[in-house]
């Protein structure tokens, strides 16, 4: 439970240590990079490496490239506390470029991703969070790019058995005239024949035994509860062949360089920088409005992200 509100957190606090600060030496001794315990282990069960202490192994082969040695952040201690205010409890990892940008973008970027990666407790994280969504409609705006992305496709049958399942589930259902409820039980029958394979694998075998009894052709015969129950809440909408999500359109903009219509101050300076305009806006604004007070040594708003 959130300390501050008493509530749930939105995202879950983690259960293991965020930095374990293993440091792995090449074969000469010298620090290449740091890692956790499951990468350490899978050094040591193939004989690539041997424990130094109980912080430290060394590789047995000789390395291609130099690891981070040239990159001081990944090659320090890193404390497990909020970046924001320095607690040490409830903490979780935070995306400081969100993943549904990052995940677009071309690999060279995404292999400098943990110098976004920060750790912050349940509090802070949720805080911040509001004006992370805020940031995020900002953009979708800017770009023509709907947060629940484009291409989706409306059901309108579905949409016409969910209301009437809506109906027959709610509280004044026995105020309901007698023909209308013929009709509603017919729709939603009628709907859960024909999708059938949208339903639960033992709602599926409920909708099967009434088409092949003589029900199918009574429309008094009220729905079994758990089909009205799932087609209640089903999804209206499916995505299409030509559908792309938000965090897709944005980076192939930015990538491109291409303007959508009228940008702000803000998203022209990411259009004309590219990729890592992109990037630096949400350090930026992870800078002004989570206001950490306790980040890492070395890191920075204009880290190269590539």
């Amino acid at each position: 439970m959130s300390k501050e509100t008493g509530k749930r957190p939105a995202v879950p606090p983690r259960k293991t240590t965020i930095y374990e600060n293993y440091r792995v030496l090449d074969i000469n001794g010298d620090l290449l990079f740091r890692t956790g315990q499951s990468r350490v282990n899978w050094y040591l069960s193939r004989d690539l490496a041997r424990q130094i202490d109980s912080s430290t192994i060394q590789l047995t082969f000789t390395n291609k490239g130099t690891g981070r040695r040239d990159e001081p952040f990944y090659l320090q201690d890193m404390p497990n506390k909020c970046v924001v205010c320095g607690v040490a409890e409830l903490l979780t990892l935070h995306h400081v470029v969100p993943r549904q940008y990052r995940q677009f973008m071309e690999e060279a970027v995404k292999s400098h991703s943990s110098h976004d990666l920060l750790p912050l407790c349940v509090d802070c994280h949720d805080r911040y969070e509001r004006h992370a969504v805020q940031f995020k409609q900002h953009i979708s705006l800017c770009f023509d790019a709907p947060l629940e992305g484009l291409g989706w496709i409306e059901r309108t049958d579905v949409s016409k058995g969910r209301r009437a399942a809506s109906a027959l589930l709610a509280p004044y259902v026995d105020k309901i005239p007698h023909e209308r409820l013929a009709q509603l039980r017919t729709i939603v029958m009628e709907v859960a024949c024909q999708h059938a394979d949208l339903f639960s694998l033992e709602t599926k075998e409920c909708i099967n035994r009434y088409t092949d009894s003589e029900s199918s052709s009574n429309s008094t015969v009220f729905p079994e509860p758990r089909i009205l129950e799932e087609l209640s809440v089903m999804e209206t909408r499916v995505k299409g062949p030509e559908f792309r999500c938000h965090g897709d359109i944005v980076v192939a903009a930015v990538a491109t360089n291409k303007r959508c219509g009228p940008l702000c101050s803000h998203c022209l300076e990411m259009v004309q920088a590219g990729i890592p305009g992109l990037v630096t806006a949400w350090r930026k604004h992870f800078i002004n409005y989570a206001q950490p007070q306790h980040l890492p040594d070395h890191w920075a708003v204009e880290y190269a992200c590539k």
